[in-house]
């Protein structure tokens, strides 16, 4: 055979494999929804360290970002802005936000032009440069969604995160949790001051898991996330399940975290894993040894819900976790009394004034309204279902 021949051999086969594997990575994305990933693609563009073949693993990273095609991917370990560059001239729906830092190792973000409007980046909390892997800052990213059911007033911000690894001797494995510890509450703090309207996402390399610590013995160093209610774990569930985020190790360590302003979007068992090297074959040492997890969210939150009640002057409104009763003809709600029921009839909660907070989703609650005189009741049942809809009967 001609070395032409062999040529033309290798060049057509290749071709044909690249063909099968698009036509087997699946696609995550959607139009009529919002679907984000964060992905470690370690050391991209770094030969001396991870996949020595750099070009190959730009190829992979390629027809995953474009096969999949989600709305927003956060990357860690962006290692040659040129590999970064390429990567963004291969994927022609996307732009692309680096961080800034002098550190190999950035950060960075993929999102869909046509969906989104850039607002602006920036690094936060420099206090905590140390905790924050000796400089990896979260990467902020303010973003501008152009789906009509978004509110035009609200801005999306996405922080990107690599934590501190951890690595080295018992001690330093030790001093890495810590600073895991540190930078995660005071990340925490961060988006806690932003208030619980803020809509908001965090997606990275987060280096230790939310059950409990890689670092034995150890509770989660996050776990201050898991107990404030206002946020959602998007990824908990798959740590609880004993997923795992990399290749060579057994935890979730890549995760993603929805701020109080979104938690409502998110969709139900919508967060897992992509386990790439089902469609390529030894993944872990020419691509990454992180595999891709993402997360889907509806975008119909901005539209509030509300039911007027066919055989009773009422209306039910549901908002920001709050049913609010409205009524007219039945003179002024202040001053009235309602009642809140289980199926079972145990009262759960009365209310002095319009509004029942946090009702659980799915949950039939019986109402019962009278006013000030005792001398007019008014009687009925409601559910809200998972995307904040109000049924009655």
């Amino acid at each position: 055979m001609s070395a032409v021949i062999r040529n033309c051999f290798w060049l057509l086969s290749g071709f044909l494999w690249f063909f099968k594997l698009g036509a087997q990575i699946p696609k995550i994305g959607s139009d009529d929804r919002l679907d984000v990933m964060t992905w470690n693609v370690e050391w991209f563009g770094s030969s001396s360290n991870g996949p020595t073949d750099d070009d190959l693993q730009l190829s992979y990273i390629t027809d995953l970002v474009n096969t999949i095609d989600v709305d927003l991917i956060a990357v860690q370990e962006i290692s040659d802005v040129a590999y970064w560059n390429r990567l963004l001239f291969n994927c022609k729906d996307y732009n692309g936000v680096l961080s800034t830092w002098t550190q190999t190792q950035k950060t960075g973000l993929l999102y869909k032009k046509g969906d989104f409007d850039f607002l602006y980046q920036k690094h936060i909390l420099p206090n905590y440069e140390y905790d924050f892997g000796g400089g990896r800052l979260p990467l902020e990213v303010g973003l501008m969604p152009k789906h009509p059911d978004w509110p035009k007033t609200d801005t999306l911000r996405i922080w990107v995160l690599h934590m501190k690894a951890n690595t080295g001797s018992t001690s330093s494995k030790v001093l890495a949790y810590n600073r895991r510890y540190n930078s995660g509450l005071a990340l925490k703090l961060y988006i806690d001051n932003l208030g619980k309207q803020n809509k908001g996402i965090v997606l990275g390399d987060w280096n230790d898991d939310f059950d409990q610590s890689i670092l034995t013995g150890y509770a989660s160093p996050y776990q201050n996330w898991i107990k404030d209610t206002n946020y959602v774990v998007n990824s908990y569930g798959l740590s609880l399940s004993k997923q795992r985020s990399t290749v060579g190790y057994p935890d979730m360590i890549d995760h993603i975290v929805s701020s109080p302003g979104m938690k409502l979007e998110l969709i139900r068992d919508s967060t897992m894993v992509l386990y790439a090297d089902k469609w390529i074959s030894n993944y872990g040492n020419i691509v990454s040894d992180h595999y891709p997890v993402y997360s889907r969210y509806k975008w119909s939150r901005g539209k509030l819900k509300t039911l007027n009640m066919n055989h009773i002057d009422l209306k039910l409104t549901y908002s920001n976790d709050n049913l609010f009763f409205e009524m007219e003809g039945f003179g002024s709600l202040k001053g009235c009394e309602i009642d809140i029921f289980d199926v079972n009839f145990k009262q759960l909660s009365k209310i002095e004034g319009m509004n029942f907070k946090n009702p659980i989703k799915n949950k039939w609650y019986f109402y019962k309204i009278r006013n000030s005189k005792g001398s007019q009741n008014r009687i009925g049942m409601f559910l809200i279902s998972d995307d904040g809809y109000i049924f009655s009967r």
